[in-house]
Formats: C-alpha cells, structure tokens, sequence
C-alpha cells in the first residue's frame, strides 16, 4: 500500500475534527486512533460472495463470508446477542430458499425423467 492509501482512514477521521483537537493529540493517541480506523481485515476471507438482485422494484444483496473464525469469544456472543439468527424475516427468507431449490429439484427430476423414457 502507498503511504497516501495507507493514512487514507486517519486522515478522513482526523479531517472531521476541529483543528485544536488534532493538535492537542500525543503520538499515542494518534496510534490509537489509526487502530480504530485502519481498513477493515474481514474483508480478505477466502470464501467471499456477493450477489445482489432487483426484486419488486428494489434491488437487494446477499453476502456469504467464510473462513477461520478470528473473533474472541466474547465479541461472539455479543454479536449473537445483538444480530440473532432467528428473526422473521430470516426464517422467511430461509422459507423461501427453501421453496426455491425443492421447486428446482422436482422440476429437474420431472424434466430428465421425462427425457429419458424418450
């Protein structure tokens, strides 16, 4: 990465705050705060698809993400308690995935069955 790319987020953060506040900042604290802005690492899993879809006049996204698990427990429970799995419309989003693929499935078997008495 370029020096610029890399002090990309820093800058962006510290451009936002008023000048006397940057310049009272130690070296420790600007440490701190590149920490905190640094480009995100989750973004560089091995597995990484993105899909996105019109659907009723609205376009909408789907992300898988894989890989190692790198959290700590304790943000692993905060993010399960924050972004449960179970909500309405996951279960119908599941629902309907669901739907999807057993209607492919049976349209397949009805089509290569039908192939094959020919």
């Amino acid at each position: 990465m370029r020096p610029s790319e890399s002090d990309a987020p820093l800058d962006a953060l510290l451009a936002n705050l008023p000048d006397e506040v940057v310049k009272s900042f130690t070296s420790e604290q600007k440490a701190a705060l590149w920490n905190a802005a640094k480009p995100i690492s989750w973004r560089h899993h091995p597995i990484n698809i993105r899909l996105s879809f019109p659907f009723i006049r609205q376009r909408y996204f789907i992300t898988i993400v894989g890989g190692t698990e790198r959290r700590a427990p304790e943000r692993i429970e905060r993010e399960r308690f924050r972004h449960p799995i179970r909500t309405v419309s996951n279960v119908l989003f599941m629902l309907g995935m669901g739907g999807t693929f057993y209607l492919l499935a049976v349209l397949s078997i009805f089509l290569f069955s039908n192939l094959i008495e020919f």
